[in-house]
């Protein structure tokens, strides 16, 4: 009777967070993508209260995203 294969299939940890990375950065390149989009919908519907703050920090977010996933697919 033979003996069962070993279950590392994933291979080292460098290999696996190289993945997670490479998916982390798309997401973020895609999220830089997509976030502006929003920008105009809250700017017609007024920049006070709570649209203000949404707006401010979509900005954060899209900065954020933009510093994450600026090297996405290099």
């Amino acid at each position: 009777m033979s003996t069962p294969a070993p279950l590392n299939r994933i291979g080292s940890g460098r290999h696996l967070a190289g993945l997670m990375s490479g998916t982390v950065k798309a997401a973020a390149f895609w999220a830089a993508v997509a976030i502006p989009l929003a920008y105009p919908v809250l700017m017609y519907a007024g920049l006070d209260g709570v649209n203000g703050y949404l707006f401010v920090s979509l900005l954060f977010a899209n900065a954020l995203a933009l510093a994450i996933g600026h090297d996405y697919n290099r």
